[in-house]
């Protein structure tokens, strides 16, 4: 961060945190106080925010109130409605918006729950009553700013979700219902968020693709505007790095096209990375490129090259007595039991490298055979290809698969096996069009935010969170509550495939599956062998597919018979949501 960013933005840290001192309740609150992160971000979002001109903005926990205040000034609102719950600690600093000649401002002292209830602001003559005839698009007439780090602890019963998420919930559910503040058209919402909370939000892995994900991407487009945490989610996230330098291209030639340019300092780790990697001559995709920079970098692997400076530079010896620095193919006879101890773990680390090095060779040999299995399995199910040459590649294909598994069951060590698993999963997941993350469907490049631009200095992100117009999987109700039930018993077994459809009703599996012809097409993400797709997987076309083939089905359990089944639907914001709507 340069010394011109921190010399704004320590100061106004001080005032954040002297107001915050006087009140417990938000000194959890993280908070932007940085204007050149700001002016930076609203840079980026100017071309999407001309449309929002003169509109109405709902700021949910607007604390500090500097974001409040920029935002305010781009889009000069009809009216800007500051929902604070804990407004006495920021009050120096949000008074003067209210108070000042013509203000658009309005603060508002309610509680978390009313902040997010539509109904209240329309019976405060807030907002107009919402016209719920007019055909379902965009309304933006309305933007919803929020800030998610308040909320950001566990709740008592949930052991992986945090409150935002279950806003978000609660968010994407109206969107499909269109009810909500979406009942007069879909709103879009940029929320501040800690780092780790976008993590099933914005998975850069299959292994952290959550039921919040999925129903995010049935109902949204998500950009990450902004991002503090790239260390932090390398470490939590381990992402295969070849997909990283491909989808990393693939947004450097969208940000080319649409002319997007990142401030200087905020480039993110994987853009500098991208820009560093030669492209190898004549490929344009990463993933076709067998490669070590799929190695997951280890905290050794610095101790190694640290350990390669110190002997060369002559900082220890092979062994005791012998030259420092000094490199014996063979050590003088006795010296063996005298190795030095820096010398010793150079040559552990070596053979760590050496072995590191032969198995990812071999997952990505394993990865390549599996990557010809998949393009023999779309030509298998190509309809521009005649009946004998989708048979000849459905045969090749079994061969190569079973050649493929015996190789796999020859190969030593569990690990190897593991690695190929991880790796082909994200892979299949990114070979799908479009990629079946959303995080490989962004059009550009987060922006970097330091964590001295916030306070407390923890670092929030920034989501763009539009809806998809029309709304692809709409639903009534009744139908929107069976599906969160039946995708909230599918993820408790996210790494199996459907058949625990049969868990639940047996010959639901067959009754079901038989019903979504996606499952079953490679070319739409499916597998031929539905053993073979785990529910990670689901496309959000599979999964309303799934949904409407169980409300179909005539032998299915009613509502009330699911909810005895208390031990399989454990999620309390499910519960919450299907006792509320058990008569619907």
């Amino acid at each position: 961060m340069s010394q011109a960013v921190q010399a704004v933005s320590k100061p106004l840290g001080q005032i954040a945190k002297k107001l915050r001192s006087t009140n417990a309740k938000v000194r959890s609150r993280i908070d932007t106080v940085s204007p050149h992160l700001c002016d930076d971000t609203l840079q980026r979002l100017a071309p999407s925010l001309e449309k929002y001109k003169g509109c109405t903005i709902i700021d949910i926990n607007p604390g500090f109130g500097l974001w409040s205040s920029k935002i305010h000034e781009v889009l000069q609102p009809h009216k800007h409605i500051l929902a604070e719950p804990s407004p006495s600690p920021f009050l120096p600093r949000l008074e003067p918006l209210v108070s000042q000649p013509n203000s658009r401002y309005c603060l508002l002292d309610w509680g978390d729950g009313d902040q997010w209830e539509p109904d209240r602001f329309v019976a405060e003559g807030l907002l107009p009553a919402f016209d719920t005839h007019r055909s379902r698009g965009s309304n933006r007439s309305i933007l919803v700013l929020a800030n998610g780090s308040m909320s950001s602890g566990r709740l008592a019963d949930q052991h992986r979700y945090a409150r935002t998420h279950l806003k978000l919930l609660d968010w994407v559910s109206d969107i499909r219902k269109g009810s909500g503040f979406h009942a007069g058209g879909s709103v879009r919402m940029l929320l501040w968020c800690p780092e780790k909370e976008t993590f099933p939000l914005m998975p850069r892995t299959i292994q952290y693709r959550s039921k919040i994900s999925l129903q995010l991407e049935m109902a949204c487009h998500v950009e990450e505007i902004v991002s503090s945490g790239d260390t932090i989610r390398g470490k939590q996230q381990k992402r295969d790095q070849v997909i990283d330098l491909s989808s990393g291209r693939r947004v450097a030639r969208t940000m080319q096209q649409l002319g997007i340019e990142v401030p200087p300092g905020r480039q993110i780790e994987l853009q500098e990375q991208t820009q560093d990697f030669p492209a190898k001559v004549g490929s344009d995709d990463a993933t076709q490129q067998p490669s070590a920079s799929s190695v997951q970098a280890r905290g050794w692997h610095e101790e190694l090259q640290d350990l390669r400076k110190m002997f060369q530079a002559g900082e220890f010896a092979q062994a005791e007595g012998l030259p420092l620095g000094k490199s014996f193919a063979v050590l003088p006879r006795g010296t063996g039991s005298k190795m030095t101890p820096e010398y010793a773990r150079l040559v552990e680390l070596e053979r760590n490298l050496r072995h590191t090095q032969k198995r990812i060779k071999l997952v990505e040999e394993l990865l390549q055979e599996q990557a010809n299995i998949d393009a023999l399995d779309l030509k298998a199910h190509d309809p521009a290809l005649g009946e004998r040459q989708r048979a000849a590649a459905l045969r090749e294909k079994h061969e190569k698969k079973k050649e493929l598994e015996e190789r796999l069951d020859n190969t030593k060590g569990a690990h190897t096996r593991q690695e190929f698993e991880y790796f082909k999963t994200d892979r299949k997941a990114y070979a799908q069009n479009p990629p079946l993350l959303m995080w490989d469907r962004r059009t550009a490049e987060p922006l970097k935010a330091y964590k001295e631009e916030f306070y407390p200095e923890k670092g929030l992100c920034l989501l763009d969170i539009e809806p998809i117009q029309p709304c692809p999987y709409p639903m009534t109700t009744a139908q929107d509550t069976f599906f969160s039930m039946l995708m909230t018993t599918l993820w408790q077994n996210a790494s199996d495939n459907l058949t625990v459809l049969d868990r639940i009703v047996p010959g639901a599996f067959d009754a079901v599956t038989s019903k979504v012809p996606p499952l079953r097409d490679p070319s739409r993400g499916g597998e031929r062998s539905l053993r073979d797709l785990p529910i990670r997987r689901l496309t959000p076309e599979m999964a309303y597919g799934i949904t409407m083939a169980w409300l179909n089905w005539p032998f299915k359990p009613d509502l009330v018979e699911l909810l005895r089944k208390g031990s399989i639907y454990d999620d309390q914001d499910i519960l919450r949501t299907a006792r509320g709507k058990t008569n619907a």
